[in-house]
């Protein structure tokens, strides 16, 4: 079984110095969970890695989550710390991979891919250390402990890592930033891509570009969500209390630095791009102090409701599976993803980029990354088309 992707078709119509109109359609496959139908739980969870390659660590999260829900089964702290810290892991991954390889072609820079591989290497190393000789992604968790030395490594390790390769100081120290003028100063004076990329947005006065309303995606209790995703139309097109909502770094982070460039910037590319390094900084700050807790004796099951939901905080904003059982076997899987909030057709990255001014060559870059900041996970076109005067 191969990973499935799908892509992402954004048209731009331009006319008079700005965006007139957006146009958004997906070919994403948003109902191929339905290959679990009929399958066993043990089954399912087998094939939700191979199915997707993208995210592959928070899917098995938020799959296993809901399974356990459906049957009454009481994850312990341990095994639900070790997965939060490997879904982490992943998101640090994820951010890395746009930091590091897609942010210096919007400069003329180059990418690190050497770093990059470096970062992928502590990943791997993680998921040994914290999960050896088990698999806290089956449900009930796993019995393994996780190798003390090993992780203190691998720790040292990723933080310095950032600090070469993206912070220019420690992460603690970079987010000690909190007024925008010291963060112009700190990417006008280093060198990484990070930085130069920052630097590139002041330089050009785009800190404010794609500035617009919208609605964050708020928490949505269980029994609401379950019956929601039920809709076909709501996992392809979702709105809450008729909303388009956006679920992102930038909506999930707060720092007395976020605070500081929102309150100039609104939600611009300035804006989203340091959501993303704050996200990397205080992701690695939790890794780095992490001690697994105690085991605790398991508690007993509740009366399966045969039906859950498991949601996870994965790189791209939330993720929500669904599942219903009959007889111990799948009869429905549903999976919401954060790229149908956020790249719904009235969603977000329109109103980002319905709101762009400038010449052409200048909406393109602008539009290029907002879209990278925002992030589909998957590949998409961006088409512009000048209308007659």
């Amino acid at each position: 079984m191969t990973g499935i992707e799908g892509h992402i078709q954004i048209q731009l119509r331009y006319r008079d110095g700005g965006v007139r109109s957006v146009s958004i359609s997906s070919s994403r496959p948003v109902r191929a969970s339905k290959v679990f139908v009929g399958k066993t739980i043990a089954e399912t969870q087998e094939m939700i890695p191979l199915l997707f390659s993208i995210c592959s660590t928070a899917q098995a999260c938020a799959a296993v989550r809901a399974c356990e829900r459906a049957l009454g089964v009481q994850p312990d702290a341990y095994n639900e710390r070790i997965r939060d810290v490997l879904v982490d892991m992943e998101t640090l991954r994820e951010h890395l991979w746009r930091v590091l390889l897609d942010w210096p072609s919007f400069y003329g820079g180059e990418a690190d891919k050497t770093a990059l591989a470096q970062m992928v290497a502590i990943q791997g190393g993680f998921r040994q250390a914290l999960n050896a000789g088990g698999d806290v992604f089956k449900t009930g968790g796993s019995e393994s402990e996780h190798a003390s030395e090993a992780l203190a490594d691998l720790q040292t390790r990723l933080m310095a890592l950032l600090q070469q390769a993206v912070f220019a100081q420690t992460p603690g120290e970079w987010l000690a930033i909190q007024e925008p003028q010291a963060l112009q100063a700190w990417a006008g004076q280093q060198q990484t891509i990070a930085a130069n990329l920052i630097n590139h947005v002041f330089e050009r006065d785009w800190a404010a570009s794609g500035s617009c309303e919208s609605t964050a995606l708020t928490v949505i209790e269980d029994d609401p969500l379950y019956e929601a995703m039920q809709n076909s139309d709501f996992i392809s097109l979702p709105r809450w209390q008729d909303q388009c909502c956006e679920t992102t770094s930038l909506t999930r982070r707060d720092s007395p630095l976020l605070k500081g460039l929102k309150s100039g910037f609104g939600n611009g590319l300035l804006v989203r791009l340091v959501a993303h390094l704050v996200e990397i900084a205080e992701l690695a700050q939790g890794i780095n102090k992490f001690s697994a807790p105690v085991r605790a004796a398991r508690t007993s099951p509740v009366t399966p409701a045969y039906r859950g939901i498991g949601r996870v905080a994965a790189a791209r904003g939330e993720l929500a599976h669904s599942v219903q059982l009959e007889d111990n076997v799948i009869s429905d899987y549903r999976i919401l993803a954060p790229t149908e909030w956020n790249f719904h057709p009235q969603g977000i990255v329109n109103r980002a980029l319905g709101s762009l001014k400038g010449d052409m060559d200048q909406v393109k870059q602008q539009a290029e990354l907002l879209i990278t900041a925002i992030d589909p996970c998957v590949a998409y076109d961006l088409v512009i088309i000048e209308e007659a005067q």
